[in-house]
């Protein structure tokens, strides 16, 4: 059987469209649709994909068929690399979990998170550990951790001493992180109750810069514990409970389902997920 057919159809299969096929494999929709024809003839003259509504979707027989040419490609492609280098792109508010990981480059997912499915698609990179999601069939999504949300200000704050009340919180100056998900920042997904505007101060586009920002003004920030730990020594920071009723920060891991069963994927998800749920943040002091 012609390994490009096989191929070919995985990503039909992936993005259900022969146009977006055509695009992605740098091909024309007919010579994919041809492609997809000649994969029939070779499995029995069986009808792989139907038309739904302006696109297609799987037959049954295609439904079978994926798992098991993924399952093959998966072997072939670790026939002939012998040692593949994962790309994770990984959350800057626990990056400071993860130490080296053999076989795999750490990189920090930028602010603004709505390319990262796209280069899984491709192939540019590999796992994601972030607080991202989707609906998306062709991913698969794993809880990974959850962490508290809190509150930090510099030690020597004219007006917050240990605790913080909702009205206080409102009253100070805050500054922001500028990354969205969805047209939502980070503190409107994990709000419980109904939020006042925020007075803004700074807007910084890392967790780093908001702790600097936080360290050097009457500022609050709001950050993981864990980072804020972290950096809560060096930076004389003081950590408080947030008053806002909020859900606890949720970390995945999100991969293309290609991925699901590749033996080599599956140690490197494993020991993220050891790495960040056995963590002991402890302040750094420099």
């Amino acid at each position: 059987m012609d390994l490009n057919l096989i191929q070919t159809f995985l990503v039909v299969a992936d993005l259900q469209s022969y146009t977006k096929a055509a695009e992605h494999l740098q091909l024309t929709q007919p010579a994919v649709s041809a492609s997809m024809k000649r994969l029939e003839q070779q499995v029995g003259n069986k009808q792989l994909f139907v038309k739904k509504g302006r696109g297609i979707t799987l037959t049954s027989t295609a439904y079978q068929l994926a798992p098991q040419f993924q399952q093959a490609i998966n072997i072939i492609e670790s026939a002939v690399l012998e040692e593949k280098v994962f790309e994770v792109y990984c959350s800057e508010s626990i990056l400071h979990k993860i130490k080296s990981l053999n076989g795999a480059v750490l990189h920090e997912s930028p602010p603004e998170k709505c390319f990262l499915f796209e280069q899984l698609r491709r192939q540019e990179m590999d796992l994601i550990v972030d607080t991202v999601t989707t609906k998306d069939p062709a991913f698969v999504i794993e809880e990974a951790y959850q962490e508290p949300a809190v509150v930090i200000c510099r030690g020597k704050h004219p007006r917050i001493q240990g605790s913080l009340t909702k009205q206080e919180f409102y009253n100070e100056t805050h500054c922001l992180f500028s990354g969205r998900w969805q047209n939502a920042t980070g503190f409107e997904q994990l709000a419980k109750e109904a939020m006042q505007e925020r007075k803004t101060g700074a807007v910084t586009c890392s967790l780093a810069g908001m702790a600097m920002n936080v360290a050097l003004h009457d500022y609050l920030g709001l950050m993981s514990k864990s980072f804020a730990t972290k950096w809560s020594k060096s930076l004389d920071l003081q950590i408080i409970e947030c008053p806002i009723d909020i859900y606890e920060i949720p970390y995945k891991l999100i991969y293309h389902k290609r991925d699901t069963h590749n033996p080599a994927h599956m140690k490197l998800r494993e020991h993220i997920k050891m790495q960040i749920n056995n963590f002991n943040s402890v302040p750094l002091a420099l």
